[in-house]
């Protein structure tokens, strides 16, 4: 079964051996039954009574102990697996490429991450104590072959019927809980963008109604419709195999003795034992829905595991342990880069180039355009985050190899329209709280947020404040080029004259190299040149220097 050889390959020699204990428990409890039915036979007889006393009192610590081990053991090594495939997934998100990301959305991982792993980690505990109960039932089922063969044919056409009705519900039940997840998937996306776009949709009634009534809520009704479904194929299973098990004890209590020379000694042990296992059979048959939910998550996460590794393929390896070295930087230049995005169906998307543009070190470069120009995917191919489908990036003369490309967006620091704002100075070891506190006034946040027990207090703020506050990071940062797109669009008059004609200066006083998307053509004088683009290329742009 997939979900148990999953177990098996994420748990190691730890998982084999609460195997073989929760073997050894689920046998001791199965002899349990034999001790207890020969103890019934031995009442008259108070030295065999105190035998199978002893005997039953040994094996019931025995079965408590393995069960103790079994129960401990399982838990650690749940979070275990979780935590090693969080950390897995996670580890390869963050080597794969910005556009796999920005192609796949945050939704898929988030989903399989949480809701997911966390449908993995459930099930565990449960088929552990699942598959102790089965070994149970196997030593029950020996048992009843030993008192009667007939018995225990009329067992095993119980247990074909059980397992036939569960190969049943798992083949009605597999293509629905895939289906159920992408749907899920689906439908965090939408509670996605309910919560980024809260203000949108709060102030356009419209939007609000279409995206609840047309999309949010028929989703979630279709998921909730496909889980009932699923739920009741599952009932009809569980049904099926208690009827079936209701039968056998109606076949030996009333046709076995007719069928052949059972003695009723024979058959009430044999009953006895069938509803003694009962309980243990429900344990069983209960846990196969969740076994399968469990193993449809499995494939999800797997599927996900061979996209990023597919990714990986054409990534080049990155130490993340190593700091990279200093790299001086004399000259950047794009030769003949040209870029295009993937439609959904692979084909040509939106495209820019072929770009040729040249930047000396401590050179401050606007560049100006309009929505759809091609500005910020410039930017994303100036700092790596794009690799050029044809063409290539120089530094100091040598052409960036694949390789290099991890050292190489090292370099910069961005603030990007999309920016998001860590509540830590993540990759700052040592934090010039001068220096901080400087900025903090100088951007005037001093009084709406601070830096404490390393992290801000808060991330409550206006768009241009967050703004304000990601600058005072990239200058923490202290890295020798900075990228700004559109950083000024939403800074008040004052604010936006001081960016540009103080904080700029101060950075190109400083030697750093500055590459800045703006459409404040006030400013233009400030930077050294200023470029245009137009439908993905450099344009002529008459008056500008």
């Amino acid at each position: 079964m997939e979900f148990f050889r999953f177990l098996q390959r994420e748990s190691g020699p730890a998982g084999r051996r609460i195997a073989i204990v929760t073997f050894l428990g689920g046998a001791v409890a199965g002899l349990m039954i034999t001790i207890i039915l020969g103890a019934a036979g031995k009442t008259s007889d108070t030295a065999e009574s105190l035998r199978y006393l002893l005997m039953f009192l040994v094996a019931l610590g025995a079965m408590m102990t393995a069960k103790r081990y079994s129960l401990r053991h399982t838990g650690r090594l749940t979070e275990g697996i979780i935590e090693r495939l969080r950390m897995r997934v996670s580890d390869k998100i963050r080597r794969a490429d910005l556009l796999f990301f920005e192609n796949t959305g945050a939704a898929p991982f988030m989903t399989l991450l949480t809701k997911e792993a966390q449908t993995i980690s459930g099930t565990v505990s449960m088929a552990i104590n699942a598959s102790a109960a089965a070994v149970m039932l196997t030593v029950a089922f020996l048992y009843i072959a030993f008192l009667s063969i007939p018995a225990f044919l009329l067992t095993l056409g119980a247990i074909a019927i059980t397992v036939l009705a569960y190969r049943w519900s798992l083949r009605i039940a597999e293509p629905q809980l895939k289906q159920t997840l992408e749907m899920e998937v689906e439908f965090f996306g939408l509670v996605e963008h309910l919560l980024n776009g809260f203000k949108e949709l709060k102030v356009d009634i419209r939007k609000n109604r279409d995206l609840h009534d047309n999309y949010l809520q028929p989703l979630a009704r279709r998921v909730t419709a496909l889980k009932v479904d699923t739920n009741d194929s599952f009932v009809n299973t569980t049904l099926i195999t208690h009827s079936a098990f209701y039968g056998l004890l109606a076949v030996i209590i009333f046709l076995l003795p007719q069928m052949s020379n059972c003695e009723p000694s024979v058959v009430i042990k044999i009953s006895t034992v069938i509803l003694f296992i009962f309980g243990p059979l429900a344990e069983v048959v209960g846990v196969i829905p969740y076994i399968a939910k469990a193993t449809a998550a499995i494939r999800a996460i797997e599927a996900i595991e061979r996209r990023l590794d597919e990714e990986l393929k054409h990534t080049p390896p990155v130490n993340f342990a190593q700091d990279p070295q200093p790299w001086p930087i004399r000259e950047i230049e794009l030769r003949d880069v040209v870029f295009a995005y993937k439609n959904a169906d692979g084909s040509k998307g939106y495209s820019v180039g072929p770009l040729n543009l040249k930047i000396p070190a401590g050179e401050m470069l606007f560049i100006m355009g309009g929505n759809g120009s091609g500005k910020s995917t410039l930017m994303k191919l100036l700092t790596g985050l794009y690799v050029p489908d044809s063409g290539g990036i120089y530094v100091n003369g040598e052409r960036l190899l694949p390789a290099q490309y991890h050292y190489y967006r090292n370099l910069f620091s961005v603030v990007f329209t999309d920016f998001h704002l860590f509540d830590r100075l993540y990759g700052l070891t040592q934090i010039d709280d001068v220096k901080l506190q400087r900025l903090l006034h100088e951007m005037e946040l001093e009084a709406k947020t601070s830096y404490y027990e390393g992290r801000f207090s808060t991330l409550n703020l206006s768009t241009g404040q967050r703004k304000r506050l990601s600058l005072i990071v990239a200058l923490l940062d202290n890295k020798p080029l900075l990228v700004f797109d559109e950083w000024a669009a939403d800074q008040d008059p004052v604010f936006r004259k001081h960016f540009y004609e103080v904080i700029l200066a101060e950075l190109k006083s400083q030697g750093k190299t500055i590459i800045a998307a703006t459409h404040d053509d006030r400013y233009f004088s400030v930077a050294d040149r200023v470029l245009k683009m137009e439908e993905g290329h450099f344009a002529p742009n008459p008056g500008v220097k």
